[in-house]
Formats: structure tokens, C-alpha cells, sequence
């Protein structure tokens, strides 16, 4: 807009100052000259074809070839410029700048914490449920694809999420995200695409050494790199699918504990033991050699089709494509390629030659599930869900990871002991929580740590002398110095910024937290009597 700008106020400067020059006659056929204020208003009435006649006398010939001049020159100035105003408001370009200004505004007046979501895919959006139930943090999202960003905010979130169609790999968009704001806490990116992962990954770190970066591994590259770049957190949803199928072949309560810990339930079904014999591997690339690494460490008997272009014209013409593996006699086959139909063909035909086959699928879309469950498979892993589940518990229950190490090396007795003690005592999908002993989830604990012992039991156990004990299970306390005690003793000390791992039922939480947050509660549950309380004579 910078010439026609120019050219509006040369084309009502120069009519101005020369009918501020240009003598006129008054009534009394005195010389006079325009003011300046007088000429202006002329000319903006004259300039804009409103006319409201010669004011505030009539004018001579010479000022009446002025105000001629100005209608010939202004008229066609002002078309110039609404026509560039015009075209600069249907510019792609200015429209963006507009909307990333707006989106900056929205992010600098976020009052909360928050977490800098990347791409607005299936698995970010049941990660943004997630998060969004809770409420500990607010969300801000950036996604290249227009329409992505229109279905957001028609889901009409509260609290309100910011969002943007931009490159997220983008420096000035994350930073207009508010990445540097010292309520950024974490980023996520969940894309397939391992290389925007890793760019994203990059500018981030560059961008704020403090904040917390979570990626997903994609088809080519793993682990190593993202974390060679500094990302705390890696996303690898194919090595998850490898742990799941090792987990289910150990022990089906191990594999139900994982399943819950990733938004599961703790009811062990017949699907959940994993048959023994040949294994049949259909899929390519890191997932494939994921799962054939770990049916190696179990001692599995398996084949492997490598799922090339040959093999999917050869499902596509209905034609056998397992002329090389003993299908008939195998126990399971893995239906593991990067394309729905496909693994839906891999079990009709599968099943077709062998009905009893135990049935393992790779869900890329989780549109598909309908269709899965239609054909009765008997395992199904939906990716996008792993990952959203995976970004979430790092989130929010980070020692979620420790539990899981810590009780993988224990035996199937203990398996069993840990998983009929959570669905007897609380139920078969419970709630999973993770808090902090401080003055801001325990004010009253936090303060009594300071001056007496106190026991987890003693908080536990018959903790109003009622003969009832909460319904409530600590999984977990980890100490301010890296120490975890797994399913710790009621004897065991409660310290200053210990994190707990529990379970329990919404009525046991209740109580839990009224004890740990008010003082005389605290002291009754602890020494069995009432507080003494000061009371003035009068």
C-alpha cells in the first residue's frame, strides 16, 4: 500500500495548497485567501465526489480550475487505492501475517502453563482429550493444513485452544507459538514424518534449552538420532508394539498391566495369552525387525514376508501369497504394513487357509477399528493411540516408565499378585495418579514432615479408627535422589518431595486428599486424638 498512499496525499496536497494560493473574491468583492482548514475541507468533499458546492463563498474562475484539477486527479487516485486495498485484503500473504498476529496475541494472554502441540492428527487429538480433561495445562496447536485447524475449532474445546495453520518447523512460527515464554513446558510432535520431527526437534532445543521436547520416532529413523539432538523424550510406537507382543508372551497379567498403564483395562481375557509354535511376520522396515528381534529373544519360531510391491499386487489379484511359509501349521500371524487394507487382506486370507490362527494387526488409521473388530481379530494395536497414551503418561505420569521397568523383571506369581490386588481392591479399570508431596498437592503433609514421622500406612490403614482402610493402592514412591521403591510397605517413611504412583476409588481420593491438605485431619489421622485448639477465656 506504500504508492497509493503516497499518491493520496500528493493528489490532496497539491489541490490544497493551491487554493490556498489561488486569490478569491468575497461579497464585498474583497481579495481573500482560502485558509488552510477551509481548503482541506474542499477538497475532501471534492476528492470523494461527495460535493457539497463553493463554500464558503463562489469561487473564481482560477480556484474553480483547481477544484477542476482535483476531480480529474483525485477521482481516479482514490479507484487506485481501494482497488490495491482490495487486492492486499484477498492476498494469501497478508491474510497469514493477520492471523499469526491474532494467534500471537492469544498465546501471550494464556494465563496458565502450557504445551505446544505439533500437528493436529488422531494421535494429537486424543492427547489434547487427555490434557484438556485434566486441566493442568492449556494447549496451543500449529498444523500446516488449513482445514485441520477449521475442524479444531469447531470442536468448540474449553478452555479455548490457539491454534494456527503454519509450518511448525517454521522458527518464526514456533516462536509466535510462544516457545521461548517461560510457561512453554513441553512440545510434542507426532508426525509420521520422521525428518519434520527432527527439524522441529532441532529449533526447539536451539529455542529453549529448559523445555521439555517429545517426538516420535518415524519409518526410517529411531531412537538414536532424536535423542542425539536432545530430545527428553522418544515416541517409538513400533518398538511399543514389540514390548506388547514380549509382554503377552511372558505373561498375560504383565501384558494387562502395561495395557492399563497405556489406557487399558485389568481384565485378563483369553486373546491376552499368546499362543506358542511358528509365527508369521508380514510387514517392512523397523517394525517388522522390531517384532522378529523379540520373537528371537523369546525363542520363537517365525517367517518372514517382506512386504514388497510384488506381494501387494499379489493380494490385490486374490492370488496365495504365502507360498514360502507353512501357514496351515502356524500358531500367529502378524499383520504388520503401513496400509489398513492390506492387513485386513493379510488375515481374510490368512484365517481363510487356517481358521484357528491367532491374529495380531497394525492399526495405522484409527477410522479402521470398526473394521477389525468386524473381522474378530484377536490383537489390535492402533499406533496413533500408543503414541497419544505414551505422550501423555511422560506428561503427567512420568514414573508410569519406572513401574514398568521395575516390575518386568519380577516373576508371573508377582505379575498375577499385583493385578488381582488393583481389581479386588479397587476395581478393573482404575484411576492412575501421579502427585508430588509439596505445600501445593499436600499442603498439611508437606508441613507435618517437617516437625513428625509419618508412615504411608498411617494414612492408609483404618485412618479415621472406623475399622475401614481407603481403598487405595501406592504402585510407587520415588525419592528426591533417583530412588524407587515399588509397591512400598506401610512402614515405609514418607519424606519432603517424595512423587507417589497410586490407584484408588474417587471416594478413597476424596478422603485422601482431605487428610493430606488439612492440618487437624492430618493430626487426628495421625495420633488418633483431636487437636488441642486455643480458645480466648471469653
Amino acid at each position: 500500500m506504500r504508492t497509493p498512499l503516497i499518491l493520496l496525499n500528493l493528489v490532496h496536497a497539491i489541490p490544497i495548497i493551491l487554493l490556498t494560493i489561488v486569490p478569491g473574491i468575497d461579497n464585498q468583492g474583497n481579495t481573500v485567501h482560502l485558509s488552510f482548514f477551509d481548503a482541506m475541507y474542499i477538497v475532501a468533499y471534492t476528492a470523494t465526489t461527495i460535493g457539497f458546492g463553493e463554500v464558503p463563498y463562489p469561487f473564481t474562475y482560477e480556484q474553480r480550475m483547481v477544484v477542476f484539477l482535483t476531480i480529474y486527479i483525485a477521482v481516479p487516485a482514490w479507484i487506485y487505492a481501494l482497488g490495491s486495498l482490495i487486492a492486499l485484503l484477498q492476498d494469501k500473504s497478508f491474510i497469514s501475517a493477520l492471523r499469526l498476529n491474532a494467534f500471537r496475541r492469544k498465546v501471550r494472554h494464556l494465563d496458565q502453563e502450557f504445551i505446544l502441540i505439533c500437528g493436529y492428527t488422531d494421535a494429537t487429538r486424543l492427547l489434547i482429550d487427555r490434557i484438556n480433561r485434566d486441566n493442568h495445562f492449556r494447549i496451543v496447536i500449529i498444523d500446516i493444513n488449513p482445514a485441520k485447524i477449521e475442524s479444531l475449532n469447531g470442536e468448540l474445546y474449553m478452555p479455548s485452544i490457539p491454534a494456527i495453520a503454519a509450518d511448525a518447523s517454521l522458527t518464526e512460527v514456533l516462536k509466535a507459538a510462544g516457545i521461548q515464554s517461560q510457561d512453554c513446558k513441553f512440545i510434542v510432535t507426532l508426525f509420521d514424518d520422521s525428518q519434520l520431527n527432527l527439524k522441529i526437534a532441532v529449533r526447539s532445543r536451539i529455542l529453549n534449552k529448559q523445555l521439555k521436547i517429545l517426538a516420535r520416532a518415524g519409518l526410517k529413523q529411531g531412537r538414536g538420532t532424536l535423542e542425539t539432538i536432545g530430545v527428553d523424550h522418544v515416541i517409538d510406537v513400533f518398538n511399543a508394539v514389540a514390548q506388547r507382543i514380549d509382554f503377552a508372551l511372558r505373561s498375560p497379567y504383565l501384558f494387562n498391566l502395561l495395557s492399563w498403564i497405556q489406557g487399558g483395562n485389568l481384565h485378563v481375557s483369553k486373546t491376552d495369552q499368546l499362543p506358542k509354535g511358528i509365527y508369521i511376520v508380514c510387514g517392512r522396515g523397523r517394525i517388522a525387525q522390531a517384532i522378529m528381534t523379540m520373537l528371537e529373544k523369546n525363542n520363537i519360531a517365525y517367517a518372514y514376508i517382506d512386504f514388497t510391491e510384488e506381494l501387494e499386487n499379489r493380494i490385490s489379484a486374490n492370488q496365495d501369497f504365502f507360498p514360502e511359509t507353512d501357514i496351515i501349521n502356524a500358531s500367529c500371524i502378524i499383520a504388520a504394513t503401513n496400509d489398513d487394507a492390506f492387513n485386513l487382506s493379510i488375515v481374510a486370507a490368512a484365517r481363510a487357509v487356517n481358521p484357528r490362527i491367532f491374529t495380531i494387526v497394525r492399526e495405522n488409521e484409527l477410522e479402521e477399528r470398526s473394521l477389525f473388530s468386524h473381522l474378530r481379530v484377536d490383537k489390535i494395536f492402533a499406533l496413533d493411540q500408543m503414541a497419544a497414551m505414551d505422550a501423555y503418561n511422560y506428561i503427567h505420569r512420568p514414573m508410569t516408565f519406572r513401574f514398568i521397568e521395575s516390575i518386568e523383571i519380577l516373576g508371573e506369581e508377582k505379575y498375577s499378585e499385583i493385578l488381582k490386588l488393583i481389581t479386588h481392591k479397587i476395581n478393573k479399570r482404575p484411576a492412575l495418579i501421579e502427585t508430588r508431596i509439596n505445600e501445593t498437592n499436600m499442603y498439611a503433609l508437606s508441613r507435618f514432615l517437617d516437625e513428625h514421622p509419618v508412615k504411608l500406612g498411617d494414612l492408609l490403614n483404618n485412618p479415621y479408627n472406623d475399622g475401614i482402610d481407603l481403598q487405595m493402592i501406592v504402585l510407587g514412591i520415588e525419592r528426591t535422589d533417583g530412588e524407587f521403591i515399588i509397591l512400598p510397605d506401610p512402614d515405609v517413611l514418607l519424606k519432603l518431595n517424595d512423587r507417589l504412583l497410586f490407584t484408588a476409588t474417587h471416594p478413597s481420593l476424596k478422603r485422601f486428599n482431605t487428610i493430606v491438605n488439612h492440618y487437624y485431619e492430618l493430626y487426628f489421622v495421625i495420633h488418633r486424638q483431636e487437636a488441642t485448639r486455643f480458645k480466648w477465656p471469653w
